[in-house]
Order: C-alpha cells, then sequence, then structure tokens
C-alpha cells in the first residue's frame, strides 16, 4: 500500500535528520593505589550512545486530531475545472490505457474527507476536496495513475496517515531548521511516489500552493504548477497531445495498457 511503503521509507529519515547532543561524561572516581603492582586491564566495550535528542524551539505547525470539524464550501468554479480536467484525463485513459483507468477509486463521501481534515489539523485546500469527491485516490502504485512522472494521488486515508508520518519524523527530528524547509504541519500531502517523496499543498498562508518534498533533502515550489488543478490540466494535455509536461516525460503505454512516463533524452 502506498501508506505502508511511505512509512517505511520516511521513518529511516529520523536518524538522518536528526543530531545527536554532546556526549555525557559523567563523574570520574578513582580507587586507592594498590599496595602491590597489578597488571592493568583495559575496556575495550564502545562508550555509550547519548540517548537525549534536541527539542524544537519553535512551532512545527502539526496540530493532529485538531482540524476543523467542518470542511470549506468548494466554490462551483472550481469543482467545474475539476471535473472538466478529470474528464480529459479519464477519456484518454479508457481509450488508451484502461489498466490504468481502472486503478481510479471511486469517489469519497463528505464525511470521511471531513475525518481527514480532523486527523490531520489543518484546513484542506478546497481544490482537494474536489478531487477527492470525484476519485478518492488511486490504488496502490504499480500501474496506477500518476502525475507526472511518478506522483500517484493520495486517498483520503493516504492524505491522513502520511501527514502523521511526516509530522512524527518533523518532530523528533528536535531541529529547528526543517521546520518549513523539510516539513511543516500545515502542509497537506495530495501525492505520492512510494519512495518517500510526493507532492503536497502549501496552507501556512491558506493558498494550497502546490509544492513536491524530498526526504532527503528539502521542500520545493519551483518546478510545478501554482496548483493541483493546473497540474492535472497539463497532465491532460500532455496525455491528448503526447507530451511534453514538468521537466520534459511524455506518456507512453506500456504493452500491458497502462500510462507511464517517458525520462526525458
Amino acid at each position: 500500500m502506498i501508506a505502508v511503503a511511505s512509512v517505511v521509507i520516511v521513518l529511516g529519515l529520523v536518524f538522518a535528520v536528526t543530531e545527536r547532543g554532546g556526549r555525557d561524561m559523567g563523574a570520574q572516581s578513582y580507587p586507592a593505589p594498590p599496595t602491590t603492582p597489578r597488571t592493568p586491564s583495559y575496556s575495550t566495550a564502545a562508550p555509550p550512545v547519548p540517548t537525549t535528542r534536541p527539542t524544537l524551539t519553535v512551532d512545527s505547525g502539526c496540530r493532529p486530531g485538531q482540524g476543523p470539524a467542518e470542511l470549506a464550501t468548494v466554490p462551483e468554479a472550481t469543482t467545474r475545472r475539476v471535473n472538466a480536467a478529470w474528464d480529459r484525463v479519464e477519456r484518454w485513459l479508457k481509450a488508451n490505457a484502461p489498466t490504468t483507468a481502472k486503478t481510479l477509486r471511486p469517489p469519497s463521501t463528505i464525511a470521511r474527507i471531513a475525518e481527514t481534515q480532523r486527523k490531520t489539523g489543518v484546513a484542506l485546500p478546497a481544490e482537494l476536496v474536489a478531487f477527492l469527491v470525484r476519485h478518492d485516490g488511486v490504488s496502490g502504485i504499480g500501474e496506477s495513475f500518476a502525475l507526472p512522472p511518478f506522483h500517484h494521488l493520495a486517498s483520503t486515508e493516504t492524505v491522513a496517515s502520511q501527514a502523521k508520518v511526516m509530522c512524527d519524523v518533523l518532530i523528533s527530528s528536535g531541529l529547528d531548521g526543517n521546520v518549513g524547509s523539510w516539513w511543516h504541519g500545515r502542509f497537506v500531502p495530495v501525492a505520492v511516489d512510494g519512495g518517500g517523496d510526493g507532492l503536497f499543498l502549501d496552507q501556512r498562508t491558506g493558498t494550497g500552493r502546490l509544492g513536491d518534498w524530498n526526504h532527503e533533502g528539502s521542500v520545493s515550489f519551483d518546478r510545478l504548477p501554482a496548483t493541483l488543478t493546473e497540474l492535472l490540466e497539463q497532465t491532460a494535455t500532455a496525455l491528448e497531445t503526447g507530451g511534453p509536461v514538468v521537466g520534459g516525460y511524455r506518456p507512453v503505454v506500456t504493452a500491458n495498457r497502462a500510462l507511464d512516463w517517458e525520462f526525458p533524452r
């Protein structure tokens, strides 16, 4: 499952983003000098590993389980635009990559989306709500639909679980510099690649700016369009025309009639 793969890989990053504190030397005591010479003994045991970790002194933005109870109203214009882009994508998939078309999950319910918002601790952007009402993410990784080149749309369950994993690692790192540069509690994960990275919407100012995160690096906003909807529209155009999109990737159809993205040459 998408969530399990992401949990395993991202949790391994706790040690990569954590600086350990100094070593507790402890007080030393010396025995009285022996009355007769002794053969000295030397310990080969490794020194104790420090168990303390630094603690964040800035607000991480993480509020698990404390998200707003009510979803914001989705403007009709947002719903129309999201649905229009999906119509184009689905039409192409059914005609050219039916294996991938079958991986699009049915719509989510408003109740499930609201519960996801509560669990993540941050208001979900209106366009994400419109996405989830259309499709509750995709099934698995493999040949499932991916925004170029390998970002598989998250289900309501994955949005909540991935947000928790990222906040757990961020807080456990104890490093102030990681807040906002590696992750922030007001980032909402919307797609994952199965390797620990993915796409998110930045709700620090409520704008839902689209960005991508790298679990071994930092977040970025300069490789993608401003919104998730715009990325879906660009994907639809790439499917209809043969690309390119987002870094030069082009759509290809595998022997199993599934969508894949060809690396730029």
